[in-house]
């Protein structure tokens, strides 16, 4: 398999995975989402789900531990894949032909869609691909099974073709008389909005529109990605010479029309679409300023260095292991030094961060004389400015030792990195002491208050210095451990030992731990992100709190 097929493979498995599981807990969560149309939107997202979560991730795992040339293996991959597959198909004609009845029938469809119908019709989409692909495991997998009932070798392409000829043409049949009542209702609302627009301005807006593009963007997108498999069907049938080689664009289609159904919901079915818009866009009229302090400048700046650690440890060292280019010179010096470009930003970045932290705890009378906007500027400068000088200087000299065939430079370098990354690892272990020793004392000092206090009346005292050092002690300690690993691999490389440096597959997932902990701290123990993250997510609870109820009879009596 080619690099661009795991890119995108992976990417739209990701978003399938995302997509259809977000649509799943946002109906079954919320009660008045759970009708009888979006029983059929669960059902088919969740075999969209397990299409993102088979497809490609069974093909890596089989590709990668060699499992794909064991016939057994393989096969059952395919088994699993095609059932949900075709269970999604199964799914989609269900949901369509629910709006097809809602459309075509809205007076008949409260008494031909009710809850048992419903049932009957969501367990046979799953039952008819499940009876399918049972079929089609036992003529695959037991031989003596398919030599005894005599099945012609083409009898499988026949029964897929079938399945999946019937269900487009029962989807465009369906879709067609939609789309006709559909117009229908429009060129008699635009004839009656001509007579009543006389006098008044007229604004007809039907659900029927939302629903027919909804349906129409489901069906067009069906289409196109299970075409390719017609194709292939038909190519076996017909015995063509002609391979039907193209298995990595009909993943990638199938993996790209499980990906975009959430999106056909979430901006053309109203009900969630509203859901959604008051899970995220509540809290809009809030003041995204009162986030824009120095000390969240800092973690701002920190936030960019570990977002570009993620986005430069392990996917390019990926993409080089898929093209064999990890032994090439060039490619090796680039992935290095982008990583270790931003991996020293992020150390340069959590000083100053913590120094920050070290003066307003320690020293909070000075802290706004000291810590100016100006100075806030300096400092994230001067955190991206030095990794940038260092990374610019070691390539300069490791050019100098290529061509010289030296290995003093090397050494050189080594020991100007163990500087860079014990030196910064005092300090933090410095500052979080001393932070660490005015807390305590501030602490002993509230509980001596509140034990004078307390003879006539309840004391309770809440610092934001315990939010504080909790933070700084979770990314410091984080950061300690994960930078052990690397002060050992440069310790070795400069004492020449005989043991190797091989612990990339240690050293790059403490790496990528470090930068995917850091955003964890802030949301939980930085008081204003985490009230900004309550607000977003936690905005629907807070305006069920805040509804006026009316009063009762007898507390009005």
């Amino acid at each position: 398999m080619q690099l661009w097929f795991w890119i995108l493979g992976w990417l739209l498995s990701i978003l399938a995975m995302t997509g259809n599981g977000f649509i799943i807990f946002l109906v079954c969560s919320k009660r008045q989402l759970r009708t009888k149309t979006n029983a059929f939107i669960v059902s088919l997202a969740v075999a969209d789900f397990c299409v993102g979560m088979i497809t490609v991730p069974s093909l890596f795992v089989c590709e990668s531990l060699d499992l794909c040339n064991n016939r057994p293996i393989s096969m059952m991959v395919w088994i699993i894949r095609n059932l949900f597959a075709f269970a999604s198909v199964a799914n989609l004609c269900s949901l369509v032909l629910d709006r097809y009845i809602a459309i075509v029938k809205p007076l008949k469809y409260l008494t031909i869609m009710k809850r048992r119908r419903v049932i009957q019709m969501v367990i046979l989409s799953w039952v008819i691909p499940t009876a399918i692909m049972t079929f089609a495991a036992n003529v695959i997998l037991n031989t003596s099974f398919s030599q005894n009932l005599n099945i012609p070798k083409n009898t499988l392409s026949v029964m897929f073709i079938s399945f999946e000829i019937f269900s487009s043409f029962v989807l465009i049949c369906v879709f067609t008389s939609m789309l006709k009542v559909v117009f229908k209702h429009n060129r008699a609302t635009r004839s009656l909005a001509k007579q009543l627009r006389f006098n008044h301005q007229v604004s007809f807006k039907t659900q029927e529109k939302s629903a027919i593009i909804m349906m129409g963007i489901v069906v067009g997108l069906f289409l196109m990605c299970y075409g390719s498999f017609m194709r292939c069907s038909l190519i076996r049938i017909s015995g063509i010479v002609q391979a039907c080689n193209d298995r990595e664009y009909r993943i990638i289609l199938l993996g790209l029309n499980s990906a975009t159904n959430p999106l056909a919901y979430s901006f053309f079915k109203r009900d969630i679409k509203k859901d959604i818009k008051r899970r995220f866009c509540c809290p809009v009229s809030s003041n995204k300023r009162q986030l824009r302090t120095k000390t969240n400048a800092l973690i701002v700046s920190l936030a960019v260095a570990d977002f570009c650690v993620g986005m430069s440890a392990v996917p390019p060292l990926f993409m080089c292991e898929m093209a064999g280019s990890c032994d090439h010179l060039g490619t090796m010096v680039i992935t290095w030094t982008t990583k270790s470009l931003f991996q020293y930003a992020s150390v340069t970045n959590l000083c100053c961060l913590v120094l920050d932290r070290y003066i307003a705890v320690v020293k909070p009378l000075k802290y706004l004389t000291f810590m100016k906007r100006r100075r806030v500027i300096q400092m994230v400068t001067l955190s991206w400015v030095i990794p940038i000088v260092l990374i610019f200087f070691t390539y300069i000299v490791l050019s100098i030792s290529f061509f010289q065939k030296s290995i003093l430079p090397i050494k050189i370098i080594t020991v100007m990195f163990i500087s860079l990354e014990m030196f910064p690892s005092m300090l933090l272990i410095c500052f979080f002491v001393a932070m660490l020793k005015v807390v305590f004392k501030h602490n002993r000092a509230a509980r001596f208050l509140a034990k004078q206090l307390r003879f006539n009346h309840q004391v309770f005292f809440k610092t934001q210095e315990k939010s504080a050092i909790i933070m700084m002690g979770i990314v410091i300690g984080l950061f300690l451990v994960c930078y052990g690993i690397f002060l050992r691999c440069s310790f070795t490389v400069v004492s020449d030992r005989d043991t190797s440096c091989n612990d990339t597959q240690f050293k790059m997932p403490l790496l990528v731990l470090n930068s995917a902990i850091n955003p964890l701290a802030y949301s939980f123990f930085k008081r204003d992100i985490k009230k900004e993250i309550k607000g977003h997510f936690c905005c629907s609870v807070s305006s069920k709190s805040n509804r006026i109820h009316p009063l009762n009879e007898n507390s009005s009596a």
